[in-house]
């Protein structure tokens, strides 16, 4: 009788939020989380295929798996096995291979024991990650990812994704609020709203809604909680939005923009539906009306046609605007993807070079954004671990800056003010602050 279990997640935020879900059913089955290879009677990979690195991940930890543990189920699913099961199969020593649909058959499999050979369990991609894979007690009470939508409906020609989640789904609002509430009385101070694509939030629905009504209508409840939004492509920011973000409460100004390039002819070959000038004017209208944002953005290098005018474009788009910070990373093709067939493929070692030149430039504007914040008092949510290299707290701020603090375990997943400090590209340091001491000594109080 298998009694333990553990998992690991590649990947997204979904992923992340999917393999949380899991693990609370296994526990419900009766099956105990453990955190070795060699303690778990089963292990769990949730898997990533959104580039080829993704997927040599997942099989390399495979083998890992099965060399540290000879005996222990291993079950892959996610995307990579939802769309490519054949490849896990030909590493010989996967015992099933789920995909996204088949997800909350785990613990049937795991009841069931080894196989005799390994079995892909698969079913239509269309159908996606069932939305009823619901966190209800998590393990972590400070932050928490919560998927309210899943699947995408855009047909982007890099990207394989809508082949692994299926067409985009939304939680019906109800169960969104319910599933808020359900978690804030669990100690929950942070939500992470999170999707595949989370843009086409609600358009499924019956009544129709969309991402901005989510927003607004969460804003209104005013829950002792604070929301971030993980990324809405510029297009979907709307002005409504923005205005929302400007007074908000309960929303954290932080938002993420894959925009993928800065090139408008890069764009139509990616098949993304807005122009370098539209971010431009999304960002920086972000920036007028937001105080204190924090603006991310996703950059691909070496899309085929990338030529040097192309990605220097990019390159001075990101140096005008006040980006915060860039997540940076190489074009890798995706069989079955339109841009798999495109001529013009940019040299290897000219992608790294393009990599390493943004990088730099993001490693510029982290700093630049967090210099500017040294001196103002910011609310931080202290996690429940301490940082490996310094030991200290650790935590972020609404503005989603990483942030070090010294205190004792007691302050663990409480909120505190803390004065910014000292910066490095890495992120701050800060002190606590008490408001009413501050004012006794100064006669004024500080503002964030």
């Amino acid at each position: 009788m298998l009694k333990s279990f553990a998992i690991k997640t590649l990947g997204c935020r979904a992923n992340q939020y999917d393999s949380t879900a899991l693990e609370e059913m296994l526990k419900e089955e009766g099956l105990e989380r453990v955190d070795t290879v060699e303690e778990a009677d089963a292990f769990i990979i949730n898997t990533c295929t959104v580039t080829s690195k993704t997927d040599s991940e997942a099989r390399q930890l495979v083998r890992r798996i099965r060399r540290a543990n000879p005996d222990t189920v291993i079950i892959v699913t996610g995307c990579y096995a939802q769309v490519y099961p054949e490849r896990i199969k030909e590493l010989g020593c996967v015992d099933y291979i789920l995909g996204n649909p088949d997800k909350a058959r785990i613990a049937e499999c795991i009841r069931a024991g080894r196989p005799s050979e390994g079995r892909i369990i698969v079913g239509n991609w269309q159908e996606g990650t069932p939305l009823s894979l619901r966190i209800k007690r998590p393990s972590a009470r400070t932050r928490v990812n919560l998927k309210v939508q899943d699947g995408c409906n855009k047909t982007c020609s890099y990207c394989i994704i809508p082949k692994a989640r299926g067409r985009s789904k939304s939680l019906p609002l109800e169960e969104v609020l319910r599933d808020i509430e359900t978690l804030i009385e669990q100690g929950v101070k942070e939500f992470v709203l999170t999707g595949i694509h989370l843009g086409t939030y609600g358009l499924d629905l019956n009544p129709e809604t969309d991402i901005t009504g989510l927003i607004r209508t969460i804003e209104e409840r005013g829950y002792p909680a604070r929301f971030r939004i993980s990324s809405l492509d510029p297009d979907e920011l709307t002005e409504e939005l923005i205005e929302i973000l400007s007074s908000a409460k309960s929303i954290c100004p932080h938002m993420h923009l894959p925009v993928q390039s800065g090139d408008d002819h890069i764009l139509r070959l990616m098949r993304r539906p807005y122009t370098a000038e539209l971010f431009r004017k999304k960002v920086l209208r972000l920036y007028e009306k937001v105080k204190h944002i924090a603006i991310g953005v996703d950059i691909m290098v070496g899309f085929p046609g990338e030529g040097e005018r192309e990605f220097i474009n990019s390159l001075k788009l990101m140096e005008e605007l006040p980006i915060s910070y860039m997540h940076i990373f190489p074009y890798s093709v995706r069989l079955g993807t339109a841009a798999a067939d495109f001529p013009e493929r940019v040299d290897g070692r000219l992608v790294k070079q393009r990599v390493q030149r943004l990088k730099e430039l993001d490693r510029e504007k982290r700093l630049s954004f967090y210099l500017a914040q040294i001196g103002s008092v910011k609310k931080v949510i202290v996690e429940s671990r301490r940082d490996r290299k310094t030991g200290l707290l650790c935590g972020r701020t609404e503005n989603y800056i990483p942030t070090l603090l010294d205190g004792d375990d007691t302050l663990m997943g409480k909120e505190v003010s803390l004065r910014l400090t000292e910066a490095s590209p890495q992120g701050m340091k800060g002190v606590l602050y008490e408001k009413r001491e501050a004012f006794e000594e100064t006669g004024r109080e500080a503002t964030g």
